[in-house]
């Protein structure tokens, strides 16, 4: 097992890559400009004022979520690089390329490494941050077995959870983006999750895998993240602390508030203390 920087990555021509479709974000991509373009156009010769607004309205929500788009198409967009040593897994959000490029955000593992791997189907409810009921959200993981020792993996994991967004200067000022998007985690030694939102699919990516470790059978999930009243002080903190390690930070203070009774700004350094590596939280 090696950590490495992004930029130390060795790139090859035969690498087997596995990314975030840059075909969806083209496809998006066009369906906004097309939709501006037609309003724009039924406006002007429709005397239809109102589409003025609402093309404004759809290029302004564009413009704020271009860099969903933009980062695709960046040489970082990539969960996994398989080459005929063993896998690249870069466990930085490729929506998050801005943050300092000196960090340890990818590690090696060779295919001797590589006990066993299994995908995993998995059911989450959470409570909805608005007020509407629960939400419901269908994952798909492929979890890696891995040998050795996992001490700075996972260290590096939890550092990447709570790394802080560069201040960037944009046009109206100074401020900073942080996507709570976290597609790589280790719910338990020694196995590594990776949240397989990308393309070839999670089946292609363990066939390969075959030839060089056992691929297991595949499982189905339910987590509960709405119902925990009736659980310990300490799971309710392991559930918290979950929900914000799996990218959900708003869920989790919501959450927070619901069970504790407490105020917003109280439920949040309770959320982000839970992911320090020390921490040991306790509800008031």
């Amino acid at each position: 097992m090696q950590l490495l920087r992004l930029a130390d990555v060795q790139i090859s021509p035969s690498d087997r890559v596995y990314s975030y479709s840059r075909t969806r974000a083209a496809v998006v991509l066009l369906i906004v400009l097309g939709t501006v373009a037609w309003l724009s156009f039924h406006a002007v010769t429709a005397g239809w004022k109102v589409g003025y607004y609402i093309a404004a309205a759809v290029l302004l929500f564009f413009l704020l979520a271009v860099r969903f788009i933009t980062a695709r198409f960046r040489s970082s967009n990539w969960l996994v690089r398989a080459n005929d040593q063993g896998i690249f897994i870069q466990f930085r959000s490729y929506l998050n390329y801005h943050f300092p490029p000196e960090d340890m955000t990818v590690v090696f593992l060779s295919y001797g490494e590589i006990r066993s791997a299994r995908m995993i189907r998995e059911r989450v409810e959470t409570l909805d941050p608005q007020g509407h009921g629960t939400t419901t959200q269908y994952l798909r993981y492929v979890e890696l077995e891995i040998g050795g020792d996992v001490a700075p993996l996972a260290k590096a994991l939890n550092a990447e959870i709570t790394e802080k967004a560069p201040m960037e200067k944009r046009w109206y000022g100074r401020s900073s983006t942080e996507y709570q998007d976290h597609p790589v985690r280790m719910p338990r030694t020694p196995f590594l999750q990776l949240r397989w939102q990308v393309v070839p699919g999670a089946k292609k990516f363990l066939e390969a895998l075959r030839q060089y470790t056992t691929i297991a059978d595949p499982v189905s999930l339910t987590q509960d993240f709405v119902n925990l009243q009736n659980l310990g002080p300490e799971e309710q903190l392991r559930r918290l602390r979950e929900l914000n390690e799996r990218g959900e930070k708003i869920a989790a203070i919501y959450l927070a508030r619901k069970l504790y009774g407490c105020g917003l700004a109280e439920a949040k350094d309770m959320v982000e203390q839970l992911s320090l590596p020390a921490s040991d939280p306790t509800p008031h």
